[in-house]
């Protein structure tokens, strides 16, 4: 009877028929939840100001848990240089630039302006506000909610899987050598998912220290993998952007072509057409430009963090032993996912917005009276100006960026991988 109820309790998940407000769709609810358990949601632009003080002051602790926490994991790897081994020393600082990847996020749910951007999705920009704009519009907003859904499910997911695996990998590992036993092996330290610098050693070498640092790692872990949560919140946008530009697509190609000029009544219609699509184009461009400056720098740490953690954990998990693959393979999914699916989603704009330019130009412009075809004149140059995110307001995010960040990534995994073999041997 298991199954059936999962399954009704699914598609009462997906069923957002009665919403009457954005915050109130199922998907968003659980990125609310998400962003909350960071304290990084905006509730005071959302009319609940005391929880908004309550998770600012968390946000605050949790900013200093992360600070302490990769000033330890550095202080671990400078005190224990000469007797780590290159997979122990890749581990930590793997962890080091997550939580600083998580640090980054942190700080910027805090700007005014990523609270800004955040309530303009929600109250003006989200496709729920345009799906009554004609048939075809109703029909985007649909599957683009669809595609929302399923996107958070999967990113949810991956949260959890990631923090089980990372956590409880070293666990199984430390059962399996049997150091849980009354027969511990001698000269033996507990393996953990983040090691610190510590006063004293008993968190590696008894058992009590054992696990009062495992279950402090729980927690720790969770909110090192929240990062997947901000970039859940920007390919969400992601996607209201691009149904916004297909819509505006289909209604340029929806503008009727005759072989004579339009008559009075008909440039009438198509000039009331012209000013709303001019006017959406009007409110996609001004919603693209506070993102791209709410996430000009975000977008910039990203980019150069995943530059480092991608060499990072491609070096761990070629290891290709079973504990590595264990540990690290659902982490290098976790890491390079959100940089090829960002580089790409931001890739499909800059399509959208080709063919934008393209629809506009194959208006039946010379059809038209001199008013419409002025209008078309300043829409086409208006549009040249791609529709584009810029990280640092510099690099474009696209997958050309990606393409060399992972071009990079495979010649120093190269040298490093050299590196880790004579160390070895």
């Amino acid at each position: 009877m298991a199954p059936p109820r999962v399954f009704r309790s699914l598609k009462r998940w997906f069923d957002d028929s009665d919403a009457k407000y954005t915050l109130e769709f199922n998907y968003v609810r659980q990125l609310t939840f998400l962003l909350s358990c960071v304290g990084s949601w905006p509730h005071d632009l959302f009319g609940r100001d005391r929880l908004h003080f309550v998770l600012s002051i968390y946000n605050l602790f949790l900013i200093g848990v992360a600070i302490s926490i990769s000033s330890a994991a550095a202080g671990f790897v400078w005190n224990n240089r000469e007797t780590l081994s290159f997979s122990v020393m890749g581990h930590v600082i793997l962890c080091i630039l997550l939580e600083t990847l998580y640090l980054q996020r942190l700080i910027t749910a805090r700007t005014k302006k990523y609270g800004e951007i955040v309530k303009d999705l929600l109250d003006q920009f989200h496709l729920f506000y345009f799906q009554n704009r004609s048939q075809y519009a109703s029909k985007m907003y649909k599957q683009i909610q669809i595609i929302s859904k399923i996107f958070t499910i999967y990113i949810t997911c991956h949260i959890v899987t990631g923090v089980v695996l990372f956590t409880f990998m070293p666990w199984y590992n430390n059962y399996k050598s049997g150091m849980f036993g009354p027969d511990r092996p001698a000269n033996k330290t507990f393996e953990h998912a983040l090691y610190f610098y510590c006063f004293t050693d008993k968190f590696y070498t008894t058992l009590n220290g054992y696990w009062i640092l495992f279950f402090f790692n729980i927690p720790t872990s969770f909110h090192t993998s929240s990062f997947l949560t901000f970039d859940l919140l920007l390919c969400l946008m992601v996607f209201q952007i691009l149904g916004h530009l297909k819509i505006m697509n289909h209604d340029l190609s929806s503008i009727p072509s005759t072989a004579d000029i339009y008559s009075a009544e008909e440039n009438m219609r198509v000039r009331e057409t012209l000013k709303g699509i001019i006017d959406h184009h009007k409110i996609l461009i001004k919603f693209v430009d506070k993102c791209s400056d709410a996430f000009s720098t975000y977008l910039f740490m990203f980019y150069m963090l995943m530059q480092l953690l991608t060499i990072v954990v491609t070096v761990e998990v070629t290891a290709f032993t079973a504990e590595a693959l264990a540990k690290y393979a659902p982490l290098t999914v976790a890491i390079y996912q959100p940089l090829i699916q960002i580089s790409i989603l931001f890739e499909m704009i800059s399509t959208q917005s080709e063919k934008l330019i393209d629809a506009i130009y194959d208006i039946p412009w010379e059809c038209m009276d001199t008013s419409n075809r002025r209008s078309v004149l300043f829409f086409l140059l208006r549009a040249q100006t791609p529709v584009t995110l810029k990280a640092a307001k510099m690099v474009p995010v696209g997958v050309m960026t990606m393409t060399a960040v992972l071009k990079t990534t495979f010649s120093y995994y190269m040298i490093l991988n050299t590196i880790a073999e004579s160390a070895e041997q």
